[in-house]
């Protein structure tokens, strides 16, 4: 009896043994699993040094994680983890930052801030997305954080402004223009004499410094810079029509060369006779288009703001502005009433409509972050999208046929779409958008531009205008702050008035032409 009981005991301890042995196995599976699922496909570069260097980083629910530690022996900061906390404190001479594992709350010296996503551990360290990392430090970074997503590269300057010179010079067969950059941006420009405007997205300029001077220099007669909140400009004024400038990038010199050949004009051939004369178009009839109505409230900002509200205050104000200026103004509605997508532009086509103008205001869904981090305005016309955002936007503005009583074809837009890209109102559309974005951007300040402020998409509403045709998204009304000036009268008065002297400024280069 006594031996048994001792092999029973013995019997326990053997399983006890073995369930230990196979706690840590799994264990130490876990860990490689967890290890191996962390590369080092983010590289960082040190601008205007050139180094580069690869640190740890996993990709999860379609976020890049970089290693907070990796990124701050990089960037020159110090770090501690806190192991009873779960917390990791960094710091540098400008303050401290710390960050609380799976928790969304992190601290800027003693202001609580929020994550859009919470920082997780894996292999022994603290990762955080990348585009997290870089909003979290840049405030105490001296010069310019930046994450590239297309090359999974986080860019540390330590340059505060990544435009830094421009400088023109008279050539054999024109000017060259030559912009020296901190590093390689994605840029584009417009160019309607006598101005071009190179727009360079996430670029940052001393205006300051760099401020408006006249150069005198071959074709160019004076320059200057403006700062967007994503984007930096820099703006040439021409003495001369010239070709369609081309732009070279120089990536050793990090210099952007623009070369502008003047025009050469053509010998006109001697007037006939009696020349037959011709009616040279003017613009005389605006229609404006004060989105949704009635029963569609469009977009409804945070404390209940309606859009259908919000655009036709800006309709009636641009109303006034045109009728002081000359023109004859109709509106799709000029109360709270709702009126189909096909009804507007039949209205602008019965009214022999010069100019079609839709208004709106932008939203999105999400958090309390990307509600408020989300904001500006940007100028449509009809065309495919070329990205996913202006996609989106048209697909929300296309919604209002669910409340619509009679069904159309609108499916069959897509197809008309392929015509329509190539008539004759596609250009002066696209050319009244880049005017409406120059004069909302030099003219107030309240509403930054979204992206280079001037955006193509399927928007019903536009289809079928026999005439120019935009459509504006004044603003974000998702987001709070945009919400309360969107709603104020006198915003709503400036950008009506801001909208009028771009339509006067497209008007005189029309008549012109």
């Amino acid at each position: 009896m006594e031996s048994k009981i001792i092999m029973n005991m013995n019997d326990k301890s053997t399983n006890k043994r073995i369930f230990n042995f196979y706690t840590i196995i799994t264990a130490l599976l876990l860990t490689v699993i967890l290890t191996a699922s962390v590369n080092a496909d983010v590289t960082i570069r040190k601008i205007p040094e050139g180094k580069t260097t690869a640190v740890r980083s996993f990709e999860q629910f379609g976020m890049r994680y970089v290693s907070l530690t990796d990124f701050a022996g990089q960037a020159g900061f110090g770090w501690r983890w806190h192991a009873f906390s779960k917390k990791l404190s960094l710091w540098n001479e400008s303050g401290r930052i710390s960050f609380v594992q799976d928790n969304s709350f992190y601290t800027v010296d003693t202001s609580a801030l929020m994550l859009a996503a919470v920082p997780v551990r894996r292999g022994g360290t603290l990762f955080l997305p990348a585009q997290d990392l870089v909003k979290a430090f840049g405030p105490k970074y001296a010069g310019s954080l930046s994450w590239d997503a297309r090359t999974s590269t986080i860019v540390i300057n330590t340059l505060r402004h990544n435009v830094l010179s421009v400088r023109s010079e008279v050539k054999q067969n024109g000017t060259v223009v030559s912009i020296a950059l901190a590093d390689s941006l994605a840029y584009e420009f417009t160019y309607i004499h006598p101005n071009l405007a190179i727009n360079f997205a996430n670029g940052s300029v001393d205006t300051t410094a760099l401020r408006r001077r006249a150069q005198r220099v071959g074709v160019v007669d004076s320059l200057f810079f403006l700062q967007y909140e994503n984007s930096a400009q820099v703006s040439l004024i021409l003495n001369r029509v010239v070709e369609k400038p081309h732009i070279d990038y120089n990536r050793s010199t990090r210099t952007l060369m623009v070369s502008l050949r003047p025009q050469i004009e053509q010998r006109r051939a001697a007037p006939p006779p009696l020349p037959i004369p011709v009616d040279v178009p003017m613009i005389r009839t605006i229609v404006i288009d004060p989105g949704h109505g009635g029963r569609d409230p469009g977009a409804i900002g945070p404390s209940g703001i309606m859009e259908k509200d919000i655009v036709l205050g800006i309709g009636l104000e641009l109303k006034k502005a045109l009728e002081k200026a000359g023109l004859k103004v109709y509106m799709t509605r000029d109360r709270d009433v709702f009126v189909p997508l096909r009804d507007r532009t039949n209205f602008a086509n019965n009214k022999k409509a010069d100019l079609f103008v839709s208004l709106h205001t932008n939203a999105v869904a999400g958090s309390k972050t990307r509600l408020a981090a989300t904001r500006g305005y940007k100028i449509y016309f009809l065309s495919q999208a070329k990205n996913e955002d202006d996609k989106l936007a048209a697909m929300r503005e296309n919604a209002v046929i669910e409340l619509e009583e009679k069904t159309h074809n609108y499916d069959a837009l897509q197809n008309v779409l392929i015509n329509i890209a190539g008539n004759e109102y596609l250009k002066q559309s696209q050319e009244l958008c880049i005017i409406m974005e120059q004069t909302l951007g030099s003219t107030q300040r309240r509403i930054p531009k979204l992206h280079l402020g001037v955006g193509q998409a399927n928007f019903w509403v536009l289809n079928g205008a026999f005439m120019p045709a935009v459509l504006v998204e004044t603003g974000f009304i998702s987001n709070p702050e945009e919400e309360k000036l969107l709603s104020d009268k006198r915003i709503q008065t400036q950008l009506a008035s801001s909208l009028s002297e771009a339509i006067i400024k497209f008007k005189k280069q029309f008549e012109t032409e």
